[in-house]
């Protein structure tokens, strides 16, 4: 796919909780996510990477609401030439369960639906990335996990993907990009991803990446014989949810009913060469069928 990011922005103006309206201003107050790495004494600078210093490690507990401090959510609109996705902070949700990401039919409006998107504050480099999610299943609607930064962060064009299609939901679409060069690939499930939370991470490293499943690696590239180079910028990381429209029909369909929901219970990032808390610590995935 394009990248959602390669875009121009037509507005954009990423939202905290003391701005948005509910949900997000009925979520818990007053708590601020774990500096677990930060706490810890006396570890060196990260190295640069892509001339920035990246941000330590973290790790979002999304059932402890939304931390104004390091936390936004999106209400911009985004003009991406072969995809318009008009981003809403009243798609966003968090209470017990975690955090929901909707895409929600309107009438009226630039686009026919609205979507939502979640970003960790910073910018981060090479390490382990885990989410905890569970896909939205619907035609046309498409969840995600990835990093990203490109021209509009004045970078060049990096991104490490896990994306869901709705219309497939026992598929991940595993893609990377740098510099205008990409490598994908579709990876086939031994489950719904729609149907419980599962566990994704991705090692994001300087001559490889490789991507997990529940623990599972299901795909790696290395640097001497990967289709396109492994990215070096660091980068934001972001979780979001929208519909298909323009060329986006042409590889998820036609948006059809009244859209979808993913949930989301953690995020967390070890830095390479760090130890600390991650999702995979407190999670427990599914058993596969052939464990019975």
């Amino acid at each position: 796919m394009p990248s959602i990011w390669a875009m121009r922005i037509s507005i954009a103006l990423l939202m905290t909780s003391g701005c948005a309206a509910a949900p997000i201003s009925s979520l818990k107050q007053g708590w601020t996510e774990m500096a677990a790495f930060a706490q810890r004494p006396g570890p060196p600078p990260l190295l640069p990477i892509g001339g920035r210093h990246p941000n330590e490690g973290f790790l979002v507990d999304f059932t402890r609401g939304y931390d104004e401090a390091t936390h936004s959510v999106a209400d911009w609109f985004m003009d991406a030439g072969w995809l318009d996705a008009d981003f809403s902070r009243h798609n966003v949700r968090f209470d017990s369960a975690g955090m929901t990401l909707s895409v929600t039919r309107r009438n009226g409006g630039p686009t026919p639906y609205l979507s939502a998107e979640f970003q960790r504050e910073g910018f981060y480099g090479f390490g382990r990335y885990e989410v905890v999610m569970r896909s939205a299943k619907a035609q046309g609607i498409v969840s995600s996990f990835f990093t990203h930064t490109d021209r509009y962060f004045g970078d060049k064009h990096s991104e490490v993907d896990f994306e869901f299609v709705g219309s497939k939901p026992r598929e991940v679409h595993t893609n990377y990009f740098w510099d205008g060069q990409k490598g994908e690939s579709d990876i086939g499930l031994w489950f719904d991803a729609s149907a419980d939370l599962h566990l994704y991470a991705f090692e994001w490293m300087p001559e490889s990446i490789a991507w997990y499943v529940d623990g599972v690696e299901i795909r790696r590239v290395d640097a001497a014989t990967a289709s396109a180079p492994i990215p070096q910028n660091s980068s934001r990381v972001v979780a979001n949810i929208w519909a298909a429209n323009k060329q986006a029909v042409e590889w998820v369909g036609e948006p059809e009913g009244p859209g979808g929901s993913a949930l989301y219970r953690c995020m967390s990032h070890v830095p390479a060469g760090r130890t600390g808390p991650q999702c995979s610590d407190s999670f427990t995935p599914p058993p596969r069928a052939s464990d019975r």
